[in-house]
């Protein structure tokens, strides 16, 4: 895959590079799905037949800010993964933006945890960092979330086989 000219720095060896294959929806995501159904629906529900006229408008709105709230960063995270390209070297672990060629996010390895895969059946999977794996909830004492929450590696082929090179680097260094 070829990656942008300023990802890597002087002297750094590439390991890996690839872009996410198979894009599935997380536990967040799958209530922000329901809820967003339940919420539209519960709008055409009550809102339709009560007559018509202002009531028809207001369900409009608050059907379409329900639908905005919900279906917003779903279908923002998902254009996201797609235009992402993932780089491991020998240093760091990168994310690039691949329309713009601007880096996401660059964390050397030395400051990750151990590397953890999450495969499916078919080895696509995702490689996070540390034991729960780069929950960008999870916030240090400044607010900001840990340098292993910028990292996740989502939709990865071969999963297990990325987060064995991943610690062999980490273990080199």
């Amino acid at each position: 895959m070829d990656l942008p000219v300023n990802v890597l720095m002087p002297g750094e060896r590439l390991l890996w590079s690839d872009r996410p294959r198979r894009i599935g929806l997380g536990g967040q995501e799958w209530f922000r799905l329901v809820f967003g159904i339940v919420w539209v629906s519960g709008v055409v529900v009550f809102a339709v037949p009560s007559g018509g006229g202002r009531h028809w408008y207001i369900g409009t709105v608050f059907a379409a800010f329900g639908a905005a709230a919900a279906f917003g960063p779903l279908i923002a995270r998902q254009v996201t993964l797609r235009r992402s390209a993932y780089a491991v070297t020998d240093r760091r672990v990168v994310v690039v933006d691949s329309a713009s060629g601007r880096t996401r996010a660059s964390v050397y390895l030395s400051t990750l945890p151990p590397p953890v895969a999450r495969a499916g059946a078919d080895g696509t999977g995702t490689v996070t960092f540390g034991e729960a794996g780069g929950f960008s909830s999870v916030l240090n004492s400044s607010g900001q979330p840990p340098a292993a929450a910028k990292v996740e590696l989502v939709g990865v082929p071969d999963a297990e086989r990325v987060r064995d090179l991943i610690a062999q680097a980490q273990a080199a260094r």
